[in-house]
């Protein structure tokens, strides 16, 4: 997955870890984002369940992480990759084998980035975890505006790809 950044702004600026509550960054992306697309690309994007739940950060078991996302979820168009997203689609299997949200061992291989961004993983004490520029993940305050944003959606199966998704050959929509 390959995505644009638009910027960067807080998760939540009033402080509340719960997407669904919703979350400023949520607000923000389901209404002035989704609002500003055209009509095509409006009529291709449809609503899914995100998994919102919160996880321990220092828990190194994927499967429990993967569960604890998907414990909670919350109905949408436009939200951001999990963490366990990142790290189950990473091309760098050898060092991300297991899942810790604080300085995990899985860097960056075909997520690449000139910035860090916010994932939608959060946790229970009011933070949020980021990818840094090498691909670990970090955590803060979801009211930190430092993280950029890289919206994540569903294409309706209705919509059509060329392309294989490598850097050379992207997909295209059709």
């Amino acid at each position: 997955m390959r995505t644009a950044s638009i910027g960067n702004m807080a998760w939540d600026t009033s402080g509340s870890e719960d997407w669904a509550r919703p979350a400023s960054l949520n607000t923000y992306l389901n209404e002035t984002y989704y609002n500003g697309l055209n009509a095509t690309a409006k009529s291709q994007i449809v609503s899914k369940d995100w998994s919102i739940g919160a996880v321990i950060e220092d828990n190194n078991d994927l499967g429990d992480q993967v569960n604890d996302e998907n414990s909670k979820k919350w109905n949408g168009k436009i939200a951001l990759p999990t963490a366990s997203e990142y790290i189950r689609v990473n091309s760098n299997k050898s060092n991300c084998g297991t899942f810790s949200l604080v300085s995990s061992n899985c860097a960056l291989t075909n997520w690449s980035s000139v910035d860090f961004w916010w994932t939608l993983t959060a946790n229970a004490y009011g933070f949020s975890a980021y990818l840094t520029y090498d691909g670990h993940f970090e955590k803060d305050t979801v009211s930190y505006d430092g993280p950029a944003v890289r919206p994540s959606l569903y294409l309706s199966s209705e919509v059509t790809l060329s392309g294989s998704g490598t850097q050379s050959d992207p997909y295209t929509i059709n």
